[in-house]
């Protein structure tokens, strides 16, 4: 996770990762999973994204994981939300009026942490991670989110030797170790990728974005 490298990045005010518009794949792809109004989404390594206020207004009850608190802080003042914060033995607790940020490492988050949830969405969490550690973020994940849990995956692939991440490439052979467990995997979509950081370009890097869909279709 390289908790420092993203802490500074938040405490200097370098969030170019940060998007300011929904992602248009979520828009796109997240109703086609059919979860029912209500039911919880968790969305790790969230930041401040404004994805996650697509996902209220879709009516769902939204719980984020994040290691700064500067970014939890200014997802709720940009929204005009109050919040209560409680201090937990290895983590703190925001809660809004619709979601729930906790602030701290995603591997202290437990299962009792996410009940309720029915569905994870990750568009900025797998690509953060190297590659020697994204097993240990799967296996995590798949520990504390409860059985028949559907997500969307969006990842980025490219030519990892042109250019040092994060974000990093992760391949669809990688996807599938990582989640097979879940039962199916969707490549929903692939198109390409903009919003990179300039080294990208500078290096002459051409990424595609992929989402996939994991797990149970709740519509059927």
């Amino acid at each position: 996770m390289e908790r420092e490298f993203w802490l500074e990045r938040w405490d200097s005010d370098r969030i170019g990762f940060h998007q300011p518009d929904t992602h248009a794949l979520l828009a796109k792809h997240w109703p086609a999973l059919g979860l029912p109004a209500g039911s919880g989404v968790f969305v790790p390594l969230c930041g401040k994204s404004l994805d996650m206020r697509y996902l209220e207004a879709a009516r769902h009850a939204v719980i984020g994981v994040e290691h700064s608190r500067v970014a939890i802080e200014s997802y709720f003042a940009e929204g005009g939300q109050s919040y209560e914060r409680e201090d937990l033995p290895k983590l703190a607790r925001y809660r809004g009026p619709k979601t729930t940020l906790y602030c701290g490492d995603f591997f202290d988050l437990r299962p009792a942490d996410l009940d309720g949830v029915r569905g994870v969405y990750d568009r900025a969490a797998l690509i953060a991670i190297p590659v020697e550690k994204r097993q240990q973020y799967a296996n995590h994940l798949l520990r504390i989110v409860p059985d028949h849990t559907s997500m969307l995956l969006i990842t980025l692939e490219y030519d990892q030797d042109r250019v040092e991440g994060p974000p990093f490439s992760v391949p669809p052979d990688e996807v599938e170790r990582l989640f097979a467990s879940q039962g199916r995997i969707e490549r929903l979509e692939a198109r390409p990728a903009d919003g990179l950081p300039p080294r990208y370009h500078e290096a002459g890097v051409i990424a595609t974005e992929v989402a996939y869909h994991i797990g149970e279709d709740h519509t059927r």
